[in-house]
């Protein structure tokens, strides 16, 4: 049985690279771009593809500092061209409430919204992050660079229902 993955040469092409991109297949599209390097070393707009897979790549699971807590459920978000920075609290009495909701089995998570323009209209994508602290802090970098971004902090029960605890004002970034 023949593999159907990306390496395929039929689908070795620039336009396939930037679908996977914008797809968040980074691992297809690391393939596809490091074909192209082979094949059209002097290339710039696979040199362009490539400082987008690293820069997206430089993302990763962001590393979650612990900060001092104030007493409150809250969230904020700041944007630096492709940094996101996220700093958040949930309260014991916030956290209570929240866990009844979902018959206490759960876990708190902070839940990332992206909105992006595209060919066919704006794409969205959603990704949740296991906080490891109730007060903290974490940068999440290779961000799109035009995009609209917000977050919520909760519970996120075994059932699949989340519970928001805080919000955040959404945030725009424009190149």
């Amino acid at each position: 049985m023949a593999d159907k993955g990306c390496a395929n040469p039929m689908y070795t092409t620039a336009a396939m690279a930037e679908i996977l991109l914008s797809q968040d297949m980074l691992r297809d599209a690391e393939a596809v771009i490091a074909t192209l390097e082979k094949e059209h070393p002097g290339d710039q707009r696979v040199q362009l593809l490539r400082q987008r897979l690293n820069d997206r790549q430089g993302g990763g699971e962001p590393v979650q500092r612990p900060e001092e807590p104030m007493g409150t459920d809250r969230l904020t978000m700041a944007l630096d061209r492709t940094q996101l920075q996220v700093s958040w609290e949930l309260s014991d009495d916030g956290l209570a409430l929240a866990r009844r909701q979902v018959r206490y089995s759960g876990q708190t998570i902070l839940r990332l919204f992206i909105a992006q323009p595209g060919p066919r209209g704006v794409r969205t994508l959603t990704r949740d992050f296991d906080l490891a602290h109730h007060c903290g802090s974490c940068t999440f970098s290779g961000m799109p660079a035009l995009a609209a971004f917000t977050a919520a902090i909760g519970f996120l029960g075994r059932n699949g229902h989340f519970v928001p605890m805080a919000r955040a004002v959404p945030v725009v970034a424009v190149p």
